[in-house]
Protein backbone atom coordinates (compact mmCIF):
# COMPACT_ATOMS: atom_id res chain seq x y z
CA UNK A 1 0.00 0.00 0.00
CA UNK A 2 1.34 3.19 -0.68
CA UNK A 3 2.16 5.85 1.81
CA UNK A 4 1.38 9.08 0.15
CA UNK A 5 -2.10 8.03 -0.82
CA UNK A 6 -2.95 6.35 2.48
CA UNK A 7 -1.80 8.88 4.46
CA UNK A 8 -3.01 11.80 2.31
CA UNK A 9 -6.65 10.18 2.37
CA UNK A 10 -6.25 9.98 6.42
CA UNK A 11 -5.53 13.99 6.19
CA UNK A 12 -8.29 14.73 3.49
CA UNK A 13 -10.63 13.41 6.34
CA UNK A 14 -9.67 16.29 8.67
CA UNK A 15 -9.81 19.84 8.77
CA UNK A 16 -8.78 21.68 11.68
CA UNK A 17 -8.64 25.78 11.69
CA UNK A 18 -10.48 28.44 13.00
CA UNK A 19 -10.60 31.53 10.80
CA UNK A 20 -11.92 33.93 7.98
CA UNK A 21 -10.11 35.73 5.51
CA UNK A 22 -8.11 38.66 6.82
CA UNK A 23 -9.10 37.33 10.47
CA UNK A 24 -8.77 39.76 13.48
CA UNK A 25 -5.86 38.83 15.74
CA UNK A 26 -8.19 37.94 19.13
CA UNK A 27 -9.98 35.20 17.16
CA UNK A 28 -5.95 33.35 17.48
CA UNK A 29 -5.04 33.15 20.97
CA UNK A 30 -6.67 30.13 21.46
CA UNK A 31 -4.79 26.56 21.53
CA UNK A 32 -7.10 23.73 19.69
CA UNK A 33 -7.23 20.15 19.84
CA UNK A 34 -9.41 17.64 17.38
CA UNK A 35 -9.30 14.05 17.94
CA UNK A 36 -10.83 12.02 15.53
CA UNK A 37 -11.24 8.25 16.00
CA UNK A 38 -10.22 6.30 12.68
CA UNK A 39 -11.69 3.13 11.42
CA UNK A 40 -11.32 0.60 8.18
CA UNK A 41 -14.70 -0.75 7.49
CA UNK A 42 -16.58 -0.94 10.38
CA UNK A 43 -13.27 -1.79 12.50
CA UNK A 44 -11.69 0.98 15.02
CA UNK A 45 -7.88 1.06 14.21
CA UNK A 46 -6.81 4.05 16.31
CA UNK A 47 -6.69 7.67 16.34
CA UNK A 48 -5.64 10.89 14.76
CA UNK A 49 -5.16 14.21 16.93
CA UNK A 50 -4.44 17.87 15.37
CA UNK A 51 -2.87 20.73 17.78
CA UNK A 52 -3.22 23.94 16.26
CA UNK A 53 -1.39 27.05 17.89
CA UNK A 54 -1.31 30.63 16.39
CA UNK A 55 2.07 32.05 16.67
CA UNK A 56 0.79 35.45 15.29
CA UNK A 57 -1.93 36.42 13.24
CA UNK A 58 -0.16 35.31 10.33
CA UNK A 59 1.10 32.05 11.44
CA UNK A 60 -0.26 28.60 12.91
CA UNK A 61 2.00 26.10 14.03
CA UNK A 62 0.25 22.50 13.20
CA UNK A 63 1.46 19.43 15.34
CA UNK A 64 -0.50 16.47 14.03
CA UNK A 65 -0.06 12.59 14.95
CA UNK A 66 -1.32 9.19 14.58
CA UNK A 67 -1.41 5.87 15.82
CA UNK A 68 -2.80 3.14 13.87
CA UNK A 69 -3.25 -0.79 14.61
CA UNK A 70 -5.02 -2.91 11.98
CA UNK A 71 -4.84 -6.98 13.01
CA UNK A 72 -0.34 -7.70 12.69
CA UNK A 73 0.45 -3.92 11.43
CA UNK A 74 0.94 -0.97 13.50
CA UNK A 75 1.90 2.36 12.12
CA UNK A 76 2.68 5.58 13.99
CA UNK A 77 2.54 9.07 12.06
CA UNK A 78 3.95 11.90 13.23
CA UNK A 79 3.68 15.83 10.92
CA UNK A 80 4.70 19.45 12.04
CA UNK A 81 3.30 22.16 9.65
CA UNK A 82 3.76 25.77 9.40
CA UNK A 83 1.16 27.64 7.54
CA UNK A 84 0.93 31.34 7.02
CA UNK A 85 -2.25 33.49 5.98
CA UNK A 86 -1.71 35.48 2.78
CA UNK A 87 -3.38 38.72 2.51
CA UNK A 88 -1.83 39.00 -1.42
CA UNK A 89 -3.02 35.41 -2.22
CA UNK A 90 -6.15 35.57 0.32
CA UNK A 91 -5.59 32.22 0.79
CA UNK A 92 -3.74 29.87 3.42
CA UNK A 93 0.28 28.86 2.24
CA UNK A 94 2.09 26.24 3.95
CA UNK A 95 5.76 27.18 4.67
CA UNK A 96 6.66 23.93 5.64
CA UNK A 97 6.18 20.35 6.78
CA UNK A 98 7.87 17.92 8.43
CA UNK A 99 6.11 14.26 8.35
CA UNK A 100 7.52 10.69 9.88
CA UNK A 101 5.67 7.54 9.50
CA UNK A 102 7.17 4.20 11.39
CA UNK A 103 6.31 1.01 11.45
CA UNK A 104 4.66 -0.62 7.84
CA UNK A 105 4.52 2.18 6.03
CA UNK A 106 7.83 4.03 7.41
CA UNK A 107 9.24 7.14 5.48
CA UNK A 108 10.75 10.61 6.68
CA UNK A 109 9.50 13.52 4.19
CA UNK A 110 10.50 17.18 4.58
CA UNK A 111 9.46 20.02 2.61
CA UNK A 112 9.78 23.99 2.14
CA UNK A 113 7.82 25.77 0.33
CA UNK A 114 8.11 29.82 -1.11
CA UNK A 115 6.56 32.84 -0.02
CA UNK A 116 3.79 32.93 -2.46
CA UNK A 117 3.49 29.05 -2.95
CA UNK A 118 4.91 28.52 -6.52
CA UNK A 119 7.30 26.41 -5.72
CA UNK A 120 8.33 23.42 -3.45
CA UNK A 121 11.58 21.72 -2.53
CA UNK A 122 11.09 18.19 -1.73
CA UNK A 123 13.13 15.52 0.27
CA UNK A 124 11.65 11.84 0.24
CA UNK A 125 13.24 9.30 1.93
CA UNK A 126 16.95 11.26 0.83
CA UNK A 127 15.55 11.48 -2.76
CA UNK A 128 15.58 15.63 -3.10
CA UNK A 129 12.57 16.86 -5.66
CA UNK A 130 11.49 20.33 -6.90
CA UNK A 131 8.06 21.46 -8.09
CA UNK A 132 6.44 24.56 -9.59
CA UNK A 133 2.93 25.79 -10.31
CA UNK A 134 2.45 28.99 -12.04
CA UNK A 135 -1.30 29.11 -11.50
CA UNK A 136 -2.71 28.18 -8.36
CA UNK A 137 -0.31 27.50 -5.38
CA UNK A 138 1.05 24.23 -3.69
CA UNK A 139 -0.56 23.34 -0.98
CA UNK A 140 -0.11 20.66 1.53
CA UNK A 141 -2.76 18.46 3.07
CA UNK A 142 -3.34 21.02 6.08
CA UNK A 143 -3.28 24.29 4.18
CA UNK A 144 -6.06 22.49 1.51
CA UNK A 145 -8.19 21.21 4.37
CA UNK A 146 -7.96 24.74 6.10
CA UNK A 147 -8.64 26.23 2.69
CA UNK A 148 -11.42 24.68 2.21
CA UNK A 149 -13.33 24.89 5.45
CA UNK A 150 -12.66 29.07 4.95
CA UNK A 151 -14.70 28.76 1.32
CA UNK A 152 -17.65 26.76 2.77
CA UNK A 153 -17.75 29.68 5.72
CA UNK A 154 -17.77 31.83 2.29
CA UNK A 155 -20.17 30.35 0.62
CA UNK A 156 -18.29 28.61 -1.83
CA UNK A 157 -20.00 25.62 -4.10
CA UNK A 158 -16.92 24.61 -6.01
CA UNK A 159 -12.74 24.43 -5.64
CA UNK A 160 -9.96 22.95 -6.62
CA UNK A 161 -6.65 22.92 -5.27
CA UNK A 162 -2.86 21.91 -5.99
CA UNK A 163 -1.36 19.84 -3.53
CA UNK A 164 1.76 18.46 -2.27
CA UNK A 165 2.38 15.13 -1.86
CA UNK A 166 5.58 13.35 -0.50
CA UNK A 167 7.04 12.59 -3.85
CA UNK A 168 4.29 14.50 -6.90
CA UNK A 169 1.50 17.19 -6.93
CA UNK A 170 -1.99 16.41 -7.34
CA UNK A 171 -4.93 18.92 -8.40
CA UNK A 172 -8.08 18.32 -6.72
CA UNK A 173 -11.48 18.94 -7.22
CA UNK A 174 -14.57 19.70 -4.94
CA UNK A 175 -18.20 20.88 -4.78
CA UNK A 176 -20.85 20.82 -2.33
CA UNK A 177 -23.56 18.19 -2.52
CA UNK A 178 -26.10 19.61 0.01
CA UNK A 179 -26.88 19.35 3.33
CA UNK A 180 -27.34 16.64 6.09
CA UNK A 181 -28.16 16.08 9.56
CA UNK A 182 -25.91 13.94 11.19
CA UNK A 183 -25.74 12.24 14.65
CA UNK A 184 -22.10 13.07 16.78
CA UNK A 185 -20.79 12.81 19.61
CA UNK A 186 -22.13 16.68 20.28
CA UNK A 187 -25.83 14.97 19.42
CA UNK A 188 -27.69 15.89 15.93
CA UNK A 189 -25.79 18.59 14.02
CA UNK A 190 -26.73 20.25 10.77
CA UNK A 191 -23.49 19.40 8.19
CA UNK A 192 -22.70 20.47 4.92
CA UNK A 193 -21.14 17.25 2.59
CA UNK A 194 -18.46 18.06 0.26
CA UNK A 195 -17.72 15.28 -2.02
CA UNK A 196 -14.34 14.96 -4.63
CA UNK A 197 -15.36 15.48 -7.94
CA UNK A 198 -13.27 13.92 -11.06
CA UNK A 199 -11.57 11.55 -9.75
CA UNK A 200 -13.57 8.18 -10.31
CA UNK A 201 -11.65 5.62 -9.01
CA UNK A 202 -12.16 6.61 -5.07
CA UNK A 203 -15.32 8.27 -3.03
CA UNK A 204 -14.35 10.76 -0.68
CA UNK A 205 -17.38 12.53 1.89
CA UNK A 206 -16.47 15.15 3.86
CA UNK A 207 -19.30 16.64 6.15
CA UNK A 208 -18.66 20.31 7.98
CA UNK A 209 -21.19 21.55 10.91
CA UNK A 210 -22.08 25.25 10.99
CA UNK A 211 -23.16 24.49 14.51
CA UNK A 212 -19.84 23.46 15.10
CA UNK A 213 -17.92 26.04 14.21
CA UNK A 214 -17.85 24.45 11.14
CA UNK A 215 -15.46 21.98 12.11
CA UNK A 216 -14.96 18.20 10.57
CA UNK A 217 -17.24 15.94 12.28
CA UNK A 218 -16.74 13.10 9.93
CA UNK A 219 -14.87 12.12 6.98
CA UNK A 220 -14.91 9.09 4.40
CA UNK A 221 -12.65 7.91 2.17
CA UNK A 222 -12.88 4.65 -0.38
CA UNK A 223 -10.89 3.40 -3.29
CA UNK A 224 -10.20 0.34 -4.26
CA UNK A 225 -9.49 -2.17 -0.85
CA UNK A 226 -9.58 1.22 1.35
CA UNK A 227 -12.43 2.05 3.45
CA UNK A 228 -11.60 4.70 5.93
CA UNK A 229 -13.31 6.47 8.26
CA UNK A 230 -13.05 9.57 10.53
CA UNK A 231 -15.56 10.88 13.36
CA UNK A 232 -15.17 13.81 15.57
CA UNK A 233 -14.39 12.70 19.75
CA UNK A 234 -13.33 15.78 20.72
CA UNK A 235 -13.02 19.30 20.22
CA UNK A 236 -11.19 21.58 22.76
CA UNK A 237 -9.77 24.72 23.24
CA UNK A 238 -7.30 26.37 25.77
CA UNK A 239 -7.38 30.18 25.84
CA UNK A 240 -5.56 33.24 27.72
CA UNK A 241 -7.87 35.21 30.12
CA UNK A 242 -7.07 38.10 27.80
CA UNK A 243 -9.06 36.43 25.06
CA UNK A 244 -12.47 35.98 27.28
CA UNK A 245 -12.26 39.69 28.65
CA UNK A 246 -12.90 40.71 25.31
CA UNK A 247 -15.27 38.14 23.97
CA UNK A 248 -18.24 36.08 24.99
CA UNK A 249 -17.20 34.00 27.70
CA UNK A 250 -20.23 31.67 27.91
CA UNK A 251 -20.09 31.55 23.87
CA UNK A 252 -16.18 31.12 24.07
CA UNK A 253 -15.61 28.27 26.61
CA UNK A 254 -13.99 25.23 25.58
CA UNK A 255 -15.59 22.46 24.58
CA UNK A 256 -15.05 18.65 24.80
CA UNK A 257 -17.49 15.60 23.77
CA UNK A 258 -17.76 12.51 25.87
CA UNK A 259 -15.26 9.44 24.55
CA UNK A 260 -17.40 7.14 23.41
Amino acid sequence: MNRTIFFSALMLCLSPLSALASPPAEWHQCVKTLTYDLYYGSHKIGFFERKLSWENNQTVDIRSRSRLSAIVAKTNFEQHTRVIWSDIKNSFLTQSFNRSITGLLDGETRAQFNQDGTHSEIVNDGEKMKFDSADLPLLDVEAVASQMRLNLIQGKKTFDFKMQESDDVSHYYFRVAGEEKLNTNYGTVNTVRVEQIKKPDRQVNLWFSPDLDYQLVRGTYKRKILDLKAVLRTKRELCPQSYFTSNNPEAMTAQSAPMN
